[in-house]
């Protein structure tokens, strides 16, 4: 071999061993959107928002671009951010994306929209108000909750003039839309719906759009079947009560749009749908008759499973 030859073939030879080597470049990554943003407190100069993220596929340290109004505002390893110098009154939207060392990013989480605080601003009510379902004794209606929501302590849900319902806002944190189910309505009758968010501070927020609608009349006048395996055991305390059942059939409703009620010594406690279990929080010293009785959306209510629940007298509230 020429000496030319030679040196060619050396070159070549380290060549090789250097790109075995040398580590690959990182892979893209399925990075996960920034979720759960949520705004933590709003005053008339900053707004503080928080957020969750799932670091899995991450290339070394995962860090979020904060984006205001569009533009990228700060880039931080921490999953919360407060913007300051904002004015009085005015509103901002924000918006986050996660990104690795390895150049990685996520797609942007949600976008949120939020009102400073000040002299005469008030701030944004539920917006959206709409029915998800509208059978013979039964409604269920949706809205999406205003952003900045972290200081309403809870959603009122009028009909007409008349307060028909209550909810916490606690129970909906960083969840856009809101969800409540009406039940026991009257075939055949007219509703007119609207919402208004109650904050600690500011009292009702401006009402949401109104819905106004006509529950059908009752054709299915069959019972679903009665829920079977009824049985009770101590949940997480020993005087609440895990309950477990065999879901009902119905000739008109799919197992995931029948109600059951429960009850506990002939009182309805509460009710749940679509589901085989319950938990009860708390039931009194002695032997408890704990019933479940299927319910569909025309009002047709089944025989009641029952079974009994013990509670000993060394059961302590605090046991």
């Amino acid at each position: 071999m020429s000496k030319r030859l030679h040196r060619i073939a050396t070159v070549l030879t380290v060549v090789a061993v250097t790109a075995v080597l040398l580590p690959s470049p990182a892979t893209a990554a399925a990075l996960s959107a920034p979720e759960r943003l949520r705004v933590t407190n709003v005053t008339a100069t900053q707004i503080s928002f928080a957020w969750s993220q799932n670091t899995s596929g991450s290339v070394g340290i995962l860090r979020a671009r904060v984006y205001q109004n569009g533009a990228l505002a700060t880039t931080t390893r921490l999953v919360r951010h407060t913007a300051s110098g904002v004015v009085p009154g005015a509103s901002y939207s924000f918006h986050v994306v996660a990104v690795d060392d390895a150049g990685n990013t996520s797609p942007p989480s949600r976008t949120i929209a939020v009102t400073t605080r000040g002299p005469g601003v008030v701030p944004p009510g539920p917006a959206n108000l709409r029915a998800t379902e509208v059978s013979p004794t039964r409604v269920d209606l949706a809205f999406d909750q205003p952003d900045d929501s972290w200081d309403i302590d809870h959603y009122e849900f009028f009909d007409g003039a008349a307060v028909v319902a209550s909810i916490p806002a606690y129970a909906w944190s960083s969840i856009p839309t809101v969800t409540l189910p009406l039940r026991e309505l009257m075939p055949q009758s007219s509703h007119s719906y609207s919402v208004q968010a109650v904050r600690q501070a500011l009292g009702a927020s401006p009402s949401s759009n109104t819905v106004t609608l006509s529950t059908p009349p009752r054709t299915d006048l069959q019972a679903p079947s009665v829920p079977a395996g009824l049985t009770a055991r101590k949940g997480y305390a020993c005087f609440s009560v895990a309950l477990t059942w065999a879901q009902s059939s119905d000739n008109n409703d799919p197992q995931s749009a029948i109600d059951y009620e429960i009850l506990v010594n002939g009182m309805r406690e509460y009710w749940v749908r679509g589901v085989g279990t319950a938990s009860i929080n708390t039931v009194p010293v002695g032997s408890n008759t704990i019933a479940v009785r299927a319910v569909d959306s025309s009002g047709n209510a089944s025989d009641t499973a029952t079974t009994t629940f013990l509670r000993k007298p060394t059961c302590t509230d605090d046991a």
